[in-house]
């Protein structure tokens, strides 16, 4: 009888701490390790071993000179899967096919169009996961043209793992903004492939190569001849912007770069605001291209035309455009008119932005042939 007051009491304690470990609140969310995996080869022949998978990505590198990048630099790559270029190349091609072009693959395609893409993949420098764990990620630097990029590591939320949900990277176009709300963002499925001369990190089967550019930068119309820098064009304006608190004067929009801007806050206080370009000889444009900026888009250009010539008193229209929109910053955009005449004096008259006021800015403007 003893015996089975003892067996009993024994279960119930048994019992009581089973239902304390099952009743045991969980402590909700793990955090899963990024696991690593070393390869004994450089990060091109890593690629090319993965035979079906990374095929376009190389034969992109290869067509751009790349292959001694991938074999000897430090550098990071986040591997570009088939499905990216097949989803990028087929979209392109239903839109050429739409503008009755013919198709194009990733052996014909403009060489510098696609080496501007792959610079969004191949970054400066051996970053691991580890590496990018801050609150804000990490700025990566492009190989070749110091594109930024933008990497941070998250965790997938999944409860109920000791080692919580997988780790993974979100990595992003940052498209030359500080704010996140610009940025263009896909993750990664795997990551931390230890090559000989670097790390590699696979992106998303459901990414589509180049992030939103790849169609655009494959239809986009190219600017024309620049003959303000080739003739020595003079600019000068309706309304120059003040030297300060920032240089953002008529010259930044003849410097080629768009990262500087034009920016007045009333220019269009006297409408139309004009940019007048004098040639020392006449010259035959039939093409200019506008950029815009870095910010407020309601401060873009929306009408405006382009008059010509000879002595600035008489003057004959070329081209006229109205309810124009920048859809992206730092674009670009071409328009080509009709003209076979020479002319001293081209002047482009906006009547209107987007929005912002009497505020204009430019970041770029280029008058030529094309």
């Amino acid at each position: 009888m003893e015996i089975n007051r003892i067996k009993k009491q024994l279960f119930l304690i048994g019992m009581t701490a089973m239902a304390l470990i099952a009743c045991r609140k969980d402590s909700g969310f793990y955090d899963q390790e990024a696991m690593s995996q070393t390869v004994p080869v450089n990060i091109y022949d890593y690629l090319k071993s993965k035979k079906g998978v990374f095929d376009s990505m190389l034969l992109v590198v290869d067509r751009l000179g790349l292959q001694t990048t991938l074999r000897d630099s430090s550098i990071t790559v986040f591997a570009i899967p088939n499905s990216s270029f097949r989803v990028a190349v087929t979209n392109l091609n239903n839109t050429r096919k739409l503008a009755e072009r013919a198709p194009l693959n990733l052996s014909n395609m403009d060489y510098e169009q696609l080496d501007t893409i792959m610079t969004q993949y191949i970054m400066r420098g051996k970053f691991k996961t580890e590496e990018i764990e801050g609150q804000d990620g990490l700025v990566l630097h492009g190989v070749r043209y110091g594109y930024l990029m933008n990497a941070k590591l998250t965790t997938s939320a999944t409860s109920g793992f000791k080692n919580g949900g997988p780790k993974i990277i979100n990595y992003s176009d940052m498209r030359w903004s500080q704010f996140q709300k610009n940025w263009s963002t896909t993750n990664t499925s795997s990551s931390n492939i230890l090559a000989t001369n670097g790390v590699v990190h696979t992106i998303n089967q459901d990414h589509v190569a180049g992030f939103q550019d790849f169609v655009k930068r494959f239809t986009m119309t190219y600017p024309p001849k620049n003959y303000i820098r080739l003739y020595s064009g003079k600019l000068t304006v309706s309304a120059e912007a003040p030297d300060s608190p920032y240089p953002e004067t008529s010259y930044f929009m003849l410097d080629e770069s768009p990262i500087t801007k034009f920016f007045n806050g009333n220019a269009l206080a006297t409408k139309p605001f004009w940019m007048n370009i004098e040639f020392p000889v006449a010259q035959v444009c039939n093409a200019y291209a506008l950029t815009s900026a870095n910010d407020n888009p309601g401060r873009n250009p929306k009408a405006w035309n382009l008059q010509g010539s000879q002595d600035m008193v008489n003057w004959e229209m070329l081209d006229e455009r109205t309810n124009q929109n920048f859809q992206d910053f730092f674009m670009q955009r071409v328009f080509r008119f009709k003209n076979p005449k020479a002319y001293k004096h081209y002047r482009m008259n906006i009547t209107e932005n987007n929005g912002r006021g009497i505020e204009l800015q430019i970041a770029d403007y280029v008058l030529g042939f094309k």
